[in-house]
């Protein structure tokens, strides 16, 4: 065994070196089946708990929350949306198990799940369950900033919190109301993922006091986690600052970056492409071209920030703190290297080929490979395919100057511009193959 992991950070550290990313390829159906049966198992063993621990109404309309979670996950393992028993688990299992070590109030029954879908979030889903989203890493700077994150989430399922809010919701509500609301859903045949999501946020953020108060004290009690962890205070300051400021785009494409890109392809360019509507009147909101959810429901950060330096002054970033050594393990840097070309990897087999190209371009512009390249093409195939069949708005947003940044609508603007020979021009001219990377 010792072997074994020696051989796996040896590969890992000659990855790092040569900056070669490490991706993970979908589900297998035995790892799908695998994962499912499992979250059966919890599902049972956590429904019981709730029948020991409450009245039997109470029981049964907490449950009816919590069965179409669970059918949530069932979902996003079949849509594969989940990452399970790769080596990026592993990792994250391997940081879990070390915090729990030394914080042994922690339940001990925790999973941890990867998702792969576009949230810069992590989240506790109230029965055991914390959800880490790939994308999560391209917000961070180093491993103390993601084990502080883990503290947190650890933290909301010490204290309870996703099931005391459900409780109180269930015992303050016309249960006739509730019953009614989860009779709706399960008879619901579209969006259903959706709305189970914003049943379970309605209950758990409908009340803005109750949820600063649970944000601050997932806050608190997730820093006594890191503190014991021998690792740098100032980087939980700096993890809450990194997540604030994660839905600003943090790169761009111009008219200049598009002619570079294509004329390297050795495809002649046409002015047409690049004309949009002028948007200088309009006022830029600070938003991604991702619906995420990571932050909007939290408190202010910048509040939360600080209350905790006024309970543990040394967070604060003072030239003393801010020299301390920060740890990141050399898996941490393979993953966080790896995470923008998973994401383009995973937004291709979501069928998210609009955004898989746009990050894939903007990747390409900073570092011209061939796998990026590679990726360009596929997008292109697929995005002309759509356009052939007259479904191209599925696959690539329009404009929309409230929601989108510049950089964003551009791209749309020259996606919606080009011509069906123009896009098999273009992607004929990069002779694209589907031959992705595997993991380890």
């Amino acid at each position: 065994m010792k072997f074994a992991y020696l051989l796996f950070f040896m590969c890992c550290y000659a990855l790092v070196c040569a900056q070669q990313p490490n991706l993970i390829d979908t589900l297998s159906p035995l790892q799908k089946s695998i994962l499912k049966a499992d979250y059966k198992k919890r599902k049972t063993v956590f429904f019981a708990q709730l029948d020991e621990s409450l009245n039997k109404k109470e029981s049964k309309e907490i449950k009816s929350v919590f069965e179409e979670s669970y059918k949530e996950i069932q979902q996003k393992i079949d849509q594969n949306k989940i990452l399970y028993d790769t080596p990026f688990n592993d990792y994250l299992n391997t940081l879990a198990k070390t915090i729990q070590q030394e914080n042994p109030e922690i339940p001990k029954n925790l999973s941890l799940l990867v998702s792969i879908e576009s949230q810069t979030n992590a989240h506790n889903r109230g029965e055991g369950t914390i959800v880490i989203y790939n994308y999560l890493l391209n917000a961070l700077d180093n491993e103390d900033q993601l084990v502080y994150i883990l503290c947190h989430e650890m933290a909301h399922q010490t204290l309870d919190h996703v099931l005391k809010s459900v409780t109180k919701y269930v015992q303050s509500n016309n249960s006739e109301e509730l019953i009614a609301k989860t009779k709706k859903l399960k008879k619901q045949k579209y969006s259903k993922k959706t709305s189970a999501e914003n049943l379970l946020k309605e209950i758990i953020y409908n009340n803005s006091a109750e949820s600063r108060k649970r944000e601050t004290q997932a806050d608190s009690l997730g820093y006594i986690f890191y503190s014991r962890l021998n690792r740098n205070p100032h980087q939980v300051a700096r993890s809450l600052e990194k997540l604030r400021d994660s839905d600003i785009e943090s790169d761009s494409l111009t008219p200049q970056d598009y002619t570079k890109i294509l004329e390297s392809f050795q495809v002649q360019i046409k002015d047409k492409w690049f004309k949009m509507e002028r948007f200088d009147q309009y006022y830029y909101q600070k938003n991604t071209r991702f619906n995420t959810d990571s932050l909007r429901s939290h408190p202010n950060i910048d509040v939360r920030i600080e209350q905790l330096i006024s309970l543990a002054p040394e967070i604060k970033g003072h030239e003393q703190i801010a020299t301390l050594k920060t740890s990141s393990s050399a898996e941490f840097i393979l993953w966080q290297q790896s995470a923008i070309y998973q994401n383009i990897q995973n937004e291709y087999y979501l069928k998210n080929y609009g955004n898989s190209l746009y990050e894939a371009l903007k990747l390409y512009n900073r570092k011209p490979t061939e796998q990026v390249k590679n990726w360009i093409g596929l997008n292109l195939q697929k995005i002309y395919e759509a356009k052939q069949t007259y479904k191209l708005n599925k696959f690539v947003s329009q404009v929309n100057v409230a929601k989108y940044t510049h950089s964003y609508n551009l791209f749309s603007s020259f996606i919606f511009n080009l011509s069906l020979s123009d896009l098999e021009n273009i992607y004929k001219s990069i002779e694209p193959q589907i031959t992705f990377t595997k993991t380890l």
